[in-house]
């Protein structure tokens, strides 16, 4: 595995059990049941990650409903600041998706805004839209 690979394992076992899948991605098992699937982009020199792509967002339906996602992204978000990393996300609120205002307004609780980029890919859902959280000073 290469050196920024493992930098970045490492601090996502922060979060929980991670393993590396065939997708290119990180897979992180928190001990909720919650698993993230994140793509880092690192800085060539320290191996840190500067960028994280979070591709997914799962729970087993049976511990749905229970606020373990919510814990999840809020330990996420949490990591990202301690090592100063952006998190982005997407597209999120398709227009056919069942929870589509509910699922945008839980996501853009957590800092993350409309990512207005234009090199990222397009939807054909005019609805539909990416989202980034920049990280969040931890100097108190």
């Amino acid at each position: 595995m290469k050196r920024t690979e493992l930098n970045s394992r490492i601090i996502f076992q922060e979060l929980g059990e991670v393993s590396w899948t065939n997708n290119h991605s990180f897979e992180v098992r928190t001990k909720l049941r919650t698993r993230l699937f994140l793509s880092p982009n690192t800085d060539s020199d320290s191996g840190k990650p500067t960028q994280v792509i979070i591709d997914e967002i799962s729970v087993p339906e049976r511990f749905q409903r229970q606020g373990n996602a919510t814990k999840a992204i809020s330990a996420l978000c949490q990591l990202a600041d301690k090592y100063q990393f952006r998190l982005d996300g997407g597209p999120i609120g398709f227009s056919e998706t069942l929870w589509r205002d509910k699922f945008v307004e839980w996501v853009l609780r957590f800092g993350f805004e409309r990512d207005s980029n234009e090199f990222s890919a397009k939807v054909e859902d005019p609805n539909a839209f990416y989202v980034r959280r920049l990280p969040r000073s931890t100097a108190q």
